[in-house]
């Protein structure tokens, strides 16, 4: 999610006396900057409320924002890069496919304790690759994408002379999917529409009025008066 705040800034002008007009541009840009400031704040509160067990930590700091310059008056609120490869689906919904890993499923917790948030633990995968408990791929004996996941072996390891395995093994996390269809439940562009505009249009007076007050001040200084 990335979403854009411009400002009119001919509109605001025409509002300010001709003396103080020039400030404008810098008057605009501290509020905009201050409104995204605090709006990544009020995204990372409307996490907490509306994502099922609370966000982890990354997504919460994948949160991030600009505001511009003088020169380009425009803010925006969006996720990080690897944040967004998953809020995406959970703000606008539509079909999940596996697309950044090796075997191109999506990872499925079948027997595994899991966060507080309902996810597989960080790396989980990736630490118990190579590992001689566990393999990955789909089982001796077994055929079809459905046994397809990451395997774990408990108890005695090789196989009798017939063939059958000594111990037995457990499916953690199963990649028999290449896609699924998420449902949107994060409303993000909802939250920015009802917060952004009004925070600014109450905070600008109070900047202008700020910057009138410190160019007055300077002014003062320059000529002794």
């Amino acid at each position: 999610m990335r979403v854009d705040f411009k400002i009119n800034q001919k509109e605001i002008e025409s509002f300010v006396n001709p003396e103080w007009r020039s400030q404008i541009p810098y008057v605009i840009h501290q509020t905009i900057k201050q409104t995204m400031f605090e709006h990544r704040k009020v995204q990372q509160k409307g996490l907490e409320k509306f994502i099922d067990k609370g966000p982890v930590g990354f997504t919460t700091r994948g949160v991030r924002y600009r505001a511009g310059t003088k020169s380009h008056l425009v803010g925006q609120i969006y996720f990080s890069e690897a944040t967004s490869r998953y809020m995406k689906y959970i703000i606008d919904g539509g079909r999940e496919r596996a697309a950044d890993n090796n075997h191109k499923k999506l990872n499925r917790p079948v027997d595994l304790r899991l966060t507080k948030q309902g996810n597989i633990p960080n790396k989980y995968i990736q630490k118990t690759e190579g590992k001689d408990k566990f393999f990955f791929g789909i089982p001796k004996g077994r055929t079809g994408e459905k046994y397809r996941g990451v395997w774990r072996r408990y108890g005695k390891t090789g196989y009798t002379k017939t063939g059958k395995a000594r111990g037995k093994i457990r499916l953690k996390v199963s990649w028999a999917q290449s896609e699924r269809q998420q449902r949107p439940t994060y409303p993000g562009r909802k939250i920015f529409r009802q917060h952004v505009g009004k925070y600014f249009t109450a905070l600008l007076p109070k900047t202008l009025e700020y910057v009138i007050k410190r160019e007055v001040a300077r002014r003062a200084g320059q000529t002794g008066f």
